[in-house]
């Protein structure tokens, strides 16, 4: 195959991953195509099939760059419109970023193909290990990780597949996928006249792997929606207050702004037990230990009785002059704090910057804001029968933060998010489709309060029960169930992709044992 043929290849893969995803550009909606994630990586693994690691790393980056440029665009208007850092700079943050992404998903053929070749085995079986170890690593580093358009995001819309995730996690489903996708390419190779010795056999593992992941959700979906359907609740309002990012914090617009909220929570004081704010939607820090407000800051009717409803706010609170926390404050009817949440997971660049002394010019976006602290704990917020696991901003996006809340008695998991930094584009329906994974694994439902959209109820099985409109300002009143018992995945954690990891670890360390034999053969 020649050079040129095995780049086109690789360009193709890049594009059909990219448009797997939730996309939105330049106002155009695409179709959902989720169904292209178990065929998008085919074109690529033709190629890597008989490469070279050297060239199989080569290849897959230059599919990385097509796929990680085309659904990571919007971090550019991030960091130029609102982060204010010049356009050159911008465009340098997001290709480092595109260029670290693409590397470490390249490093997955590399390993499966060096393994292969020394060791033994079949491409079919360590290309799908080591792919899901490297993602899973990438939830952890660099800079805290950044699992954003990893391949089984492709899937959020398909109900009857995903449901495996409460079992092995978002990685087990990634596994399946890059699974079908290389025996799909060894069949494509068989065909174009390539002797595979091991089809049949390689066939009917792949097909047992479906069957299980299909079987599963066919048996599980129905039992999930059954017991979420019928499980005690209580009624919730979502806000959404549709506040442009340039005067989220202008001090001129601040009071009306808050009265945007404070609206929403005088006309729905009498119908719900909990209203949620968006992140940071109070438009002035508060004090860190703040223990009481005046109920009618927060827009209580005067005279109110009782401790209903809850109030759930995004706030910035303030620990001295210079540091900040991202939280969300719970206050019942008389205005008492009574459950506070401080954001773990920080924003790189935004929150704070990391590698300081490197990336010295990034400064800059983080200076409006000052020095953001990470909280330290995963206890739930008891807003009484709810026990509230909260996430803000992208922590949604990792597993093990939502998996801990539950493990530690969350029967509610809430996202408060503001992604209006992002504008019209792809990122916010990006955002809501990882959010699906996180109620599919801990079997829980999922509220997302949002700035700009997308708020939206996610249901324990993944189906996106209500959601908002982009840019609009929305108001949503549902009853939701609590839901007590706990899933595999929330008991067991990332086993299978520790397992993915530890093994691919074991064949890289038994090729490079073998590579040394053999070298120390020829030498004598």
């Amino acid at each position: 195959m020649k050079r040129h043929t095995k780049i086109a290849l690789s360009l193709i893969t890049g594009v059909l991953v990219c448009f797997s995803f939730p996309t939105l550009i330049l106002g155009w909606h695409a179709p959902e195509l989720g169904w292209m994630g178990w065929v998008a990586l085919v074109p690529l693994f033709v190629v890597v099939r008989k490469s070279t690691p050297r060239e199989a790393f080569i290849y897959t980056f230059v599919a990385g760059l097509v796929w990680y440029a085309g659904s990571l665009f919007w971090v550019y208007r991030a960091m130029n419109t609102f982060g204010k850092l010049s356009a050159p700079v911008s465009v340098v943050v997001l290709i480092l970023l595109v260029l670290i992404l693409s590397a470490y998903t390249a490093i997955a053929p590399m390993a499966a193909r060096f393994i292969e070749r020394r060791w033994r085995g079949e491409l079919l079986v360590w290309l799908p290990v080591c792919w899901t170890a490297i993602d899973f690593l990438k939830n952890y580093m660099p800079c805290n990780g950044f699992p954003w358009s990893n391949v089984a995001m492709s899937q959020w819309r398909s109900l009857l597949l995903i449901q495996v995730v409460d079992l092995v996690g978002v990685y087990g489903l990634t596994f399946a996928l890059v699974l079908v996708n290389v025996f799909i390419a060894t069949g494509v190779a068989r065909l174009s006249g390539e002797r595979v010795r091991t089809f049949f056999s390689q066939g009917i593992f792949t097909v047992v792997v479906l069957f299980v992941v299909a079987g599963y959700g066919l048996w599980r979906l129905p039992k999930v929606e059954f017991a979420a359907e019928r499980a005690p609740g209580i009624r919730v309002g979502l806000l959404q207050g549709n506040i442009p990012q340039e005067e989220k914090w202008d001090k001129d617009k601040a009071t009306a702004n808050l009265n945007t909220y404070r609206q929403g929570v005088r006309k729905m004081s009498e119908l719900v037990d909990l209203v949620i704010w968006p992140e940071a939607s109070y438009p002035w820090p508060m004090d860190v230990e703040i223990a009481k407000i005046d109920p009618q800051v927060l827009g209580y009717p005067r005279n109110v009785m009782g401790t209903l409803p809850y109030v759930m706010i995004g706030v910035v609170t303030e620990k001295d002059d210079e540091n900040y926390y991202n939280s969300a404050l719970l206050f019942d009817a008389q205005g008492t704090a009574i459950g506070r949440y401080h954001k773990m997971h920080l924003v790189p660049f935004g929150e704070y910057v990391p590698y300081k002394k490197v990336l010295f010019f990034a400064r800059k976006l983080t200076e409006p804001v000052g020095n953001f602290l990470a909280g330290t704990s995963y206890e739930p917020l008891w807003a009484d029968p709810a026990r509230i696991g909260v996430l803000i901003c992208y922590e949604d996006i990792f597993p093990e933060i939502a998996r801990r809340m539950v493990k530690s008695g969350a029967t509610l998991l809430v996202n408060l998010t503001n992604d209006a930094w992002y504008g019209i584009s792809s990122a916010p329906y990006q955002h809501l489709a990882l959010s699906v994974f996180r109620a599919v694994e801990n079997r829980r439902y999922l509220l997302r309060a949002t700035n700009t959209g997308v708020s939206a109820m996610i249901s324990p099985s993944g189906r996106v029960l209500v959601e908002s409109g982009l840019f609009e300002s929305s108001v949503i009143v549902t009853s939701v169930g609590l839901l007590r018992n706990l899933s595999p995945y929330t008991r067991l954690g990332d086993w299978f992709a520790w397992a993915c990891l530890v093994y691919a670890g074991l064949g890289i360390s038994m090729a490079l044992v073998k590579k040394w034999r053999r070298a120390r053969e020829r030498k004598s």
